[in-house]
This record gives structure tokens, sequence and C-alpha cells, in this order.
């Protein structure tokens, strides 16, 4: 009854939806990634697979996408790096002004105990001639 050919499997339009969908999830992934940075939103593998909802190895199979990504991570842990190195630096001269108004408080206090010791000796030395 039936022949020794098997039937002629029609993939092109398998092959064509596979095409599409890739296409359109490469397009969803360019889209959140440009919104992510424009928002100013911590860019890594993680936090863009999620928006995206694209699994991370996804990314590491595209390479374009993959070298963008890492690209931007890299130029937000050079920014976050130079703030850091900013406000410490702020901290540290904060600290300097702070430390130096200490001292002069600290100066005007000595000066002025000093000033009531010699004023305690007199007082003493007044109460003891009477």
């Amino acid at each position: 009854m039936f022949g020794s050919r098997s039937p002629k499997r029609n993939t092109g339009e398998i092959v064509r939806l596979s095409r599409e969908k890739a296409l359109k999830t490469r397009d969803n992934a360019e889209k959140v990634l440009s919104r992510m940075t424009l928002e100013g939103k911590t860019i890594n593998f993680n936090t863009v697979s999620k928006e995206a909802g694209v699994s991370k190895s996804w990314f590491y199979k595209e390479p374009e996408i993959r070298k963008r990504i890492e690209s931007i991570r890299g130029q937000q842990q050079k920014s976050l790096n130079g703030a850091l190195k900013l406000q410490k630096q702020k901290s540290l001269k904060s600290e300097e002004v702070l430390i130096k108004n200490l001292k002069g408080r600290v100066k005007v206090l000595e000066e002025e105990n000093l000033l009531l010791k010699k004023q305690i000796q007199k007082l003493y030395g007044e109460l003891y001639s009477i």
C-alpha cells in the first residue's frame, strides 16, 4: 500500500516562524536595553534578562547584545567608582574641616579654662587676705 518513500515534510514554515520569533526577541531585548539605559537603571545580564523576559543564556549566545550589555555595565561601574571616589574625597574634606573647627573650639575652651583658673586663684588670695 504505502511505498517505501517517506512523506516529504514541510519545514519551511517552521523555520520561517522560528526566525520571526528570534527577530522579535532580539528587537524586544534591544528596546529594553535602550530604555533601561535611558532610565539610568543598573545594566547587567540579570536585570536585562528579567526586564526583557529572556533567559540569561540567550544573551550570552547573542554576541552583539552581549557586547553592548558588557560595555554599558563597564561604563556604569566606572561611573560608580568615580562617584564613590568623589564622595570619599568630599567626606575626607568635610572631616578635615570638622577636625579644624573642633581643634579651634578646644583651643578657645583651654584658654577660657586657664583664665577661670587664674580668676579662682585671685579670689582665693583675696579670701585669705580678709
